[in-house]
């Protein structure tokens, strides 16, 4: 009886170590299913989207196509202030170094309805203290796709619409029956200046049905081959024109002189107008202008006022004008001046008539 009751617990012990091992077993599996590489070093990264557009914790992180890390968790970041959502992620450190602001990074689907995952597209750089924070790019999806495409079938029922009640161009071109009446009667008139041309009637028709228009028109090509081999092979003013180098030296030399005489022309044009001389202190300097401005205004005066003065002199105003108007007040001036003369000679032939000098 006792060696039953030692064979009982030997197997309740042994019941309980298996019970250990496989919970032990479990939480390693699951472990695993969370982390998929154990003994790698990883780093969290931080990734806010508008719309995570149904990821779930646990989808792989992939970089350029390689499974890099794993979704750890999914939330809000500030519901009070924002609608973005925080997406935290790890991912091996290596491959976050390749991680950087200018990575986009999206959230796409293993085929039409598979899971879905974390893609990053590669930075240009290599960065060994990489940045944790980044932000998602949206993408379109099949939502977007059937909205703008519904968007647009509305919109083609509206025209379609617009074309069967006769509004607008394509409307009219639809319903309009003068329209076809027109093209009919159009096709018929072209029917008839067709037949008309067949028959060589016309322009046209003795165009089409005629050798003689072309015959002059080879006539005329074959006197211009002519000409042109004429000039070719002569020795004119022409043919130089064409074969001469010489005046083709002489044309660039022209050219160049050209430019050297327009350079020149600016140059003299530079001289002119600076400062630096006369001639361009009297084009650019203002007080210079001004005060030839006063002198003018000051000289027309003054011919204003000797103008004024003639006009008085002429009318006999003022002592100028009676001296040069009366002849009277001339014989009296002319009178007196013979007078003075007389007086003149006669003190210097008898001094003493006018002067007497006694010194005592």
């Amino acid at each position: 009886m006792k060696r039953s009751n030692q064979i009982g617990w030997a197997q309740v012990r042994a019941g309980v170590f298996i019970l250990i091992t496989l919970l032990l077993a479990a939480g390693a599996i699951l472990l695993m299913g969370q982390k998929t590489k154990l003994f790698i070093p990883t780093s969290t990264i931080r990734i806010t989207m508008k719309n995570v557009m149904g990821l779930k914790e646990g989808a792989p992180v992939w970089l350029a196509g390689v499974d890099v890390g794993v979704v750890k968790q999914i939330r809000f970041e500030n519901p009070r202030d924002t609608n973005e959502v925080l997406i935290v992620a790890e991912v091996d450190s290596k491959a976050h170094k390749k991680i950087g602001p200018d990575s986009v990074i999206t959230i796409k689907t293993r085929g039409l309805m598979g899971e879905k995952y974390v893609d990053v597209l590669p930075s240009s750089g290599y960065y060994e203290h990489p940045v944790t924070q980044f932000n998602g790019k949206a993408v379109h999806t099949l939502d977007d796709v059937a909205q703008k495409a519904g968007t647009t079938f509305e919109k083609l029922n509206s025209i379609v619409d617009n074309v069967q009640s006769g509004k607008g161009t394509l409307g009219l071109l639809a319903t309009d029956t003068k329209l076809y009446t027109n093209a009919v009667q159009l096709s018929s008139e072209l029917n008839i200046l067709a037949g008309n041309i067949n028959r060589g009637q016309g322009t046209l028709g003795k165009l089409a049905r005629s050798g003689e228009p072309y015959d002059k028109l080879m006539q005329i090509l074959t006197r211009a081959d002519k000409t042109l081999q004429d000039i070719q092979t002569a020795d004119g003013s022409l043919n130089r024109l064409i074969h001469d180098k010489a005046l083709y030296t002489k044309l660039v030399s022209l050219a160049e002189k050209s430019n050297q005489a327009a350079d020149d022309v600016r140059e003299l044009n530079r001289r002119l107008t600076s400062k630096d001389n006369t001639l361009g202190m009297l084009i650019n300097d203002r007080e210079l202008y001004d005060k030839s401005l006063s002198l003018i205004s000051r000289a027309d005066n003054s011919i204003k006022d000797l103008e004024s003065a003639t006009a008085r002199i002429k009318a006999g105003e003022g002592t100028a004008g009676k001296l040069i108007n009366e002849k009277e007040l001339y014989e009296k001036l002319n009178r007196a001046v013979d007078n003075m003369d007389a007086l003149m000679v006669d003190i210097k032939k008898n001094p003493g008539r006018y002067v007497k000098l006694s010194l005592f």
